[in-house]
């Protein structure tokens, strides 16, 4: 016993991830434009999204999100039912909690008692339950795949490390003395009037006009994943990264804790 397929299922999401990496930065669901209507002689920056990209993200993000769960439920039930009946078997999924005080009692009914006292203690040690204290990416992990699929976390844009001296150094007009204000949360966050333009720097035109223009700002814009009732807005890849990692670690105490 090595828990061969949950290990493989861990391996596949990091596949996955280095797809999420590689697609991000070739095909970000996320950039900073500049627009500039040359007929009211005005400019504004404001955030983009690219639906296509940001579906394949989605896609990828589901997947690994499943495939970690059910290296852990793979991994559980590999270890479980070796010491219980077969009639026993549709109780084994590796146990989750609402809450802490309902820990115990969901450790018992998910029979990991039947295994070791020290494979109890690492269940217990991993916090595999909601609210203050509990284990939150085993948590996002498990919450995630009980959502319907069609309400999988929407990646968000991490505009928060945009400057007005970064979009100065490209957009020398741009208002100077602005502060935190919030790139990227509305739909133009920043209007200014102006009417010498260059024209070679204006970006592509924006049809059907031949006034309006858009160019992509070279300007950092993370991929994100809130999740506002735990307070988390972390970097995408970084999230999933370490979700994986700590799949791994709790695979490798349960079979250290399991009998010989």
């Amino acid at each position: 016993m090595g828990f061969r397929i949950a290990k493989s299922k861990i391996e596949r999401a990091r596949e996955l991830i280095s797809e999420i990496d590689t697609l991000q930065a070739e095909f970000p669901a996320y950039t900073y434009c500049l627009e500039t209507d040359t007929q009211k002689g005005q400019r504004a920056t404001f955030a983009k999204v690219n639906q296509t990209a940001l579906d394949k993200l989605v896609i990828r993000c589901g997947d690994v999100f499943h495939n970690l769960r059910s290296a852990l439920d793979q991994a559980y039930f590999e270890a479980v039912t070796p010491h219980i009946p077969e009639s026993s078997f549709g109780a084994i999924q590796f146990p989750f909690a609402k809450a802490e005080s309902k820990l115990e009692s969901t450790i018992q009914s998910r029979l990991a008692h039947k295994v070791s006292d020290g494979f109890v203690e690492v269940i217990r040690q991993a916090k595999p339950y909601a609210g203050d204290g509990g284990n939150v990416l085993l948590n996002l992990i498990h919450e995630i795949n009980i959502i319907d699929k069609h309400k999988l976390p929407i990646p968000v844009g991490d505009f928060t490390r945009i400057s007005s001296e970064q979009l100065r150094s490209q957009v020398p007009d741009f208002p100077q003395g602005i502060v935190n204000c919030g790139f990227g949360c509305n739909g133009r966050d920043v209007v200014w009037n102006g009417r010498f333009f260059d024209v070679n720097s204006l970006g592509h035109v924006v049809p059907p006009t031949n006034t309006l223009f858009h160019k992509v700002l070279d300007v950092p814009v993370g991929l994100n994943f809130s999740f506002p009732n735990e307070m988390y807005f972390e970097p995408v890849v970084d999230t999933l990264n370490n979700m994986a990692n700590e799949i791994e670690r709790i695979l490798t105490l349960m079979l250290k804790s399991m009998p010989k």
